[in-house]
């Protein structure tokens, strides 16, 4: 290796793809067939929940806690007004652990992120973060954030492109091709109802655990569903390849720390 080259770990593929869905409460049947699109395209993804009871078969779970004072968590403490930050700040991650005790990753609601949480996060035994947005910034990759605690950032986000128009969900504006991580992220809600625009997602809201209502309410034009769906094609019809995200924290950590 000469000197000023990057490094990358032999197993992983520097312009990887990482498909991961932020739950956000969905109701089963909408998750259900989001993740029924990355199975009908043979491709892995990395759920991050925020409930009991999401079942995602063959995929990955990461962890997705609220830490906003209007979530469900932290409205549950009847003593919150009287526990230190440290405190209320454990038990949400505690109690959203025990969604998904097996997984290896976390990606705050709001992408929330405070350098008070990384121990805690460690303590529980996860191994990676996946909160710091580079929106389609080129030659991303990972890296350590806290000990042996990784970043893995996050490439495309439906909200911001709702709310930006970055892409015009045309799969071209992605530029998948082009060297880096890169990790994209979206929402059930806003795929089942192929979101357009902010103002359509949020009409949505008043019936948002009701999927037959979100059905009736999906736009037959371009909006997050056809982009996403448009990049599975692009990915299997180029052989881009994919992984999960434990995959490249497991590959990550092949490497020298700080590295």
């Amino acid at each position: 290796m000469t000197e000023g080259t990057l490094r990358w770990p032999a197993q992983l593929a520097a312009n990887t793809v990482c498909f991961t869905v932020d739950v956000e409460w969905a109701v089963q049947t909408v998750v259900d067939d989001v993740r029924t699109l990355f199975d009908s395209y043979d491709v892995k993804a990395t759920f991050f929940v925020t409930h009991a009871d999401v079942a995602v078969p063959g995929h990955e779970r990461g962890l997705h806690p609220n830490f906003r004072r209007n979530g469900d968590t932290y409205r549950s403490l009847a003593d919150a007004g009287r526990m230190t930050d440290e405190a209320i700040n454990r038990h949400i991650i505690t109690a959203t652990h025990a969604f998904a005790p097996e997984a290896k990753g976390v990606r705050a609601h709001c992408l929330h992120f405070d350098s008070t949480l990384l121990p805690l996060y460690r303590e529980l035994g996860l191994e990676y973060d996946s909160c710091y947005h580079m929106p389609l910034v080129e030659g991303i990759r990972p890296f350590w954030i806290y000990g042996s605690l990784v970043e893995l950032p996050i490439y495309y986000g439906d909200s911001l492109d709702l709310s930006m128009e970055m892409t015009d969900f045309q799969v071209a504006r992605l530029a998948l091709d082009r060297p880096g991580l890169k990790v994209l992220n979206f929402h059930p809600n806003t795929v089942y109802i192929n979101a357009g625009s902010n103002a359509a997602e949020a009409a949505t809201r008043v019936f948002y655990r009701d999927a037959e209502k979100l059905r009736a309410a999906r736009n037959d034009g371009r909006g997050v569903r056809t982009l996403l769906i448009e990049t599975l094609e692009y990915v299997r019809r180029h052989d881009i390849p994919t992984a999960l995200l434990q995959s490249v924290n497991a590959a990550w950590r092949t490497l020298p720390k700080w590295s």
